[in-house]
């Protein structure tokens, strides 16, 4: 299930192109609070609660810096 998530996030911290990015953004936000929920059903992977958390704040800030340079 990790890659589910992170194909998205990989994809969406790699665009440079401001016109593109805002759609991949949310496409990787939706699919990170997907995995969200489903640890909230199941044993807890810290770690994997780590990544997400992570992954989310990387977003935030390439979301921003590609706004900003642009």
């Amino acid at each position: 299930m990790l890659t589910d998530w992170n194909t998205s996030y990989q994809v969406a911290i790699r665009e440079q192109d401001p016109a593109k990015l805002e759609d991949l953004c949310e496409q990787a936000r939706h699919a990170i609070h997907n995995r969200v929920l489903e640890l909230a059903e199941s044993p807890a992977d810290a770690r994997e609660r780590g990544e997400l958390e992570e992954a989310l704040r990387q977003l935030t800030i390439h979301k921003y810096k590609r706004t900003v340079e642009h």
